[in-house]
């Protein structure tokens, strides 16, 4: 039995390792319910319940999120913009659990140039003395699924084990991706589109299905505690019916949302024709380690989808059954603060309390319903 805890988290740390190296450019951005939080806390295998959550969240170096047309100077290398929205409903019985939600995920990169070209695009017209090179990508999915997943444990003398199987069946209304690689010259931009979109097809003819493997486990020894996850570690997505555009572009008033921009930019020459899409999904690992002592707890959370964030986290029990947490997250700054019920739970993230500044966001809401 103790060979067998290094062995399983030597495969889940390869296999965490391993999403790190998975194509940009052959995976899809699907919205994901953050997991390292039930992870760390999760219910006894003989609880039965409904719970019902929702999760928000927004980023952006940019500009920020609530002031639009605002003027503002860009001087970061890498622009993004990334917002996902979650709706889920879980059944759990004992140790299988069924799940049921639906969710959006937008995720929009660039460099230097695609910020700059879309700040001065909301001021309505190009400005005549700037010159830069513009790239940029846009990634979009919006999808029903079901996940039907087993809990199991295991316990040796001196630590207890937790770990979770989940086989998610995907279901796609939309998918785009999207590359524009061009260079802004003075009050016009000229460059080349490549648009992958079910947009404009019916949508009995999309044909968007899937499937995703996700893993997790969890060890508790000494007042340590350890959580791996990794959604989507396995994959494969399809859609039946797509467009892909390929044009020359060039404009002198573009429009300031880039989905608009990268979806119907003034064409000068190019084709549009039907194509079939295998892809995968996008994975997601998280790991945290805790040191437990009384009634607190503090720990190091990681996390990587197209990118590395990290916090140091700390909780804190409050009363008999209540309890508060909070974690600051780094590279892009952003607190956390959480407070947490037998039946309910908040997480509100911000990286400004004032709503003039505020560049990223993020809010939970969970409700438990106990089954007897």
């Amino acid at each position: 039995m103790r060979a067998r805890r290094p062995l399983v988290l030597s495969m889940l740390a390869g296999a965490w390792l391993a999403t790190v190296g998975v194509s940009s450019s052959q995976s899809l951005a699907t919205p994901l319910y953050p997991q390292t939080s039930d992870l760390r806390e999760r219910t006894h295998l003989s609880e039965r319940f409904l719970e019902l959550r929702f999760h928000l969240s927004a980023a952006t170096n940019v500009r920020p999120l609530l002031q639009e047309h605002r003027s503002s100077d860009f001087d970061g290398v890498r622009a993004f913009l990334e917002g996902m929205s979650v709706y889920e409903a879980r059944l759990r019985l004992a140790q299988w659990e069924l799940g049921f939600a639906y969710g959006q995920a937008d995720d929009y990169d660039g460099n230097s140039g695609a910020a700059r070209l879309f700040l001065e695009a909301e001021q309505g017209q190009l400005r005549p003395d700037t010159s830069y090179p513009v790239s940029a990508t846009l990634n979009r999915t919006a999808a029903h699924w079901w996940t039907l997943a087993y809990h199991g444990n295991w316990e040796t003398s001196s630590v207890k084990g937790r770990y979770s199987l989940g086989l998610s069946y995907l279901s796609l209304q939309r998918v785009q991706q999207g590359w524009l690689e061009g260079q802004k010259r003075g009050d016009s931009f000229e460059g080349e589109l490549t648009l992958l979109t079910t947009r404009g097809v019916p949508a009995p003819a999309i044909g968007g299905t899937g499937y995703s493997l996700s893993v997790g486990v969890a060890l508790e020894w000494e007042g340590w505690s350890a959580v791996l996850s990794v959604q989507n570690l396995w994959s494969q997505l399809r859609v039946r019916q797509a467009q892909a555009i390929e044009a020359a572009v060039r404009v002198n008033r573009p429009v300031p949302d880039a989905d608009g921009f990268l979806r119907a930019p003034p064409v000068l020459e190019g084709q549009v024709r039907s194509v079939r899409l295998w892809r995968v999904a996008r994975p997601c690992a998280e790991i945290g380690l805790w040191r437990r002592t009384g009634s607190t707890k503090w720990g190091l959370i990681a996390r990587h989808d197209d990118d590395w964030h990290a916090a140091l986290a700390f909780r804190r029990r409050v009363g008999r059954d209540a309890a508060l947490w909070t974690a600051f997250w780094q590279p892009y700054p952003m607190l956390s603060l959480g407070y947490e019920q037998p039946n309910w739970r908040i997480v509100l993230g911000t990286d400004a309390w004032n709503r003039s500044a505020l560049k990223r966001f993020h809010l939970e809401l969970s409700w438990t319903i106990a089954l007897k």
